[in-house]
C-alpha cells in the first residue's frame, strides 16, 4: 500500500522516518510532502494521509486518526514576555500552538509567520505551565496522523506499522513515548484541549474517530 502524506512541520514525521526511508518494510510505503498547514486544511482530500493539527478537526469532518505517530511536546514557551496583544510567530491561525495561546492566554494579537514577532519554543515552560494548571500533568498533542480516505481496516494496518516505526525512534531517543502511543494520558490531553476550547467559546462540539 503506497500512501501520500502531507505534513507541515519537520518534527512531525520523526516517528515514521523508518517507514519513509525503507527501514521498516511491512507492506506500506509513505511518500511525504511538506506543505503549509492551510494546504492541509483546504486540500486534505488530495492526500491519502496527513498530519492533522487539533484545530483542523473544526474544519475536516469524518476524519479518522490513529493514536500512534503523533507529534507531541511536553514544553511550550515564548522567548519574550507575552501579552494578549503581542505579535507572535506562528505557522497558521489554524495551528494547535495558536489555539493554545487563545485558550490559555486569551490571545487576541496578530500572528505572523516571521519577521518582528515573538517566537514560540519547546525548551521553555511559561506557556505549558498554564496548560498543566488546567489539565494536570498531560502532554501537549500538536498533531495526529489522520485520513478521510482509508478504511478502518487500512487504518488498522497503518497503525501497526507506524507503532513499529515509532518504537524504533523511541529507542533511539528521537521521540517521546507518547509519540509511539498516546495511551490514556494522551487521549486525556486531547479531551482536555477540546473541552477548554469549548469552554472559552473558541470551538464548537468536536467529534473524531481515534484508532
Amino acid at each position: 500500500m503506497k500512501l501520500s502524506l502531507a505534513y507541515s512541520i519537520d518534527e512531525e514525521i520523526l516517528p515514521i522516518m523508518p517507514i519513509i526511508n525503507g527501514e521498516v518494510l511491512k507492506g506500506i510505503e509513505i511518500e511525504p510532502k511538506k506543505v503549509s498547514l492551510d494546504e492541509i486544511k483546504f486540500n486534505y482530500n488530495n492526500y491519502d494521509i496527513f498530519y492533522v493539527q487539533l484545530p483542523l478537526f473544526l474544519y475536516i469532518k469524518n476524519v479518522k486518526v490513529i493514536s500512534n505517530g503523533a507529534y507531541v511536546i511536553e514544553k511550550l514557551g515564548s522567548e519574550d514576555s507575552l501579552t494578549s496583544s503581542s505579535s507572535v510567530c506562528v505557522e497558521s491561525t489554524s495551528s494547535t500552538e495558536f489555539y493554545l495561546l487563545k485558550i490559555l492566554l486569551g490571545y487576541k494579537g496578530i500572528p505572523r509567520k516571521n519577521g518582528n514577532c515573538i517566537k514560540l519554543v519547546h525548551d521553555l515552560d511559561n506557556i505549558s505551565c498554564l496548560w498543566r494548571e488546567q489539565c494536570g500533568n498531560l502532554p501537549i498533542i500538536i498533531s495526529l496522523i489522520g485520513s478521510t480516505k482509508l478504511s478502518d481496516e487500512e487504518m488498522s494496518i497503518l497503525k501497526v506499522v507506524v507503532r513499529e516505526s515509532a518504537s524504533l525512534q523511541e529507542k533511539r531517543n528521537l521521540i517521546k513515548a507518547y509519540s509511539k502511543e498516546l495511551g490514556l494520558k494522551g487521549r486525556d490531553a486531547l479531551n482536555c484541549f477540546f473541552q477548554l476550547c469549548k469552554e472559552k467559546n473558541i470551538c464548537n462540539e468536536i467529534s473524531y474517530d481515534i484508532l
